[in-house]
């Protein structure tokens, strides 16, 4: 089945990818990795899953109206939503801004019920959060002036909404851990491949 959709939008209320740069806070909304962690416990076959995180799963629920928010009120510089998960979304943000971007390990805002079964059952819990899909979070950068703004659209949103990380200048995309160490950040679902 092929569908193709047509229409049009305000101006005033589209996000790209491109607007980042050097010295943007990079945000996102919600919490990551319950997708993941209930995909894998169906299957697993566990006994007794995580009905949270099957529900997110089989249920996902878009953050549309927050990212009309953030549009509308120019919040945001850059954003994409997290089909894909969070590493390909900071990948895709970071090349079409022409730029690099840090993220914080410890920030990151994993689901309590994702982060218990991610620590049993992978090696590195984190990287598998942020290699995840499907949790359809909206990633984001902002100018440092215009937190407010953001605030002020994720509170009418009804989102709770994390910084994660920085826009860098030398477009190095990369993971920092509480001690300091910087790598790669894990790459994400990537499509044809």
């Amino acid at each position: 089945i092929d569908i193709t959709a047509t229409g049009s939008i305000k101006r005033r209320d589209v996000m790209t990818r491109s607007g980042a740069r050097p010295g943007d806070l990079v945000y996102v909304t919600g919490t990551i990795g319950a997708a993941l962690a209930g995909l894998q416990m169906l299957k697993s076959g566990a006994p007794d899953p995580d009905a949270d995180c099957v529900q997110h799963y089989l249920r996902p629920a878009p953050r549309v109206r927050p990212g009309q928010l953030i549009a509308r009120n120019r919040a945001a510089s850059a954003c994409i939503d997290l089909s894909d998960g969070l590493a390909d979304g900071v990948a895709r943000l970071a090349e079409s801004g022409g730029v690099g971007i840090t993220v914080e390990a410890a920030a990151l805002p994993i689901a309590q019920a994702a982060r218990r079964w991610l620590e049993a059952h992978t090696s590195q819990a984190v990287d598998a959060a942020v290699s995840g899909g499907d949790d359809y979070e909206l990633l984001l950068t902002v100018r440092p002036r215009r937190r407010g703004r953001l605030k002020a659209a994720l509170l009418h949103g009804g989102v709770a909404f994390t910084q994660i990380g920085v826009c860098t200048a030398d477009r190095t995309v990369q993971l920092k851990a509480a001690d300091g160490t910087l790598t790669a950040l894990p790459h994400g679902f990537t499509h044809f491949r």
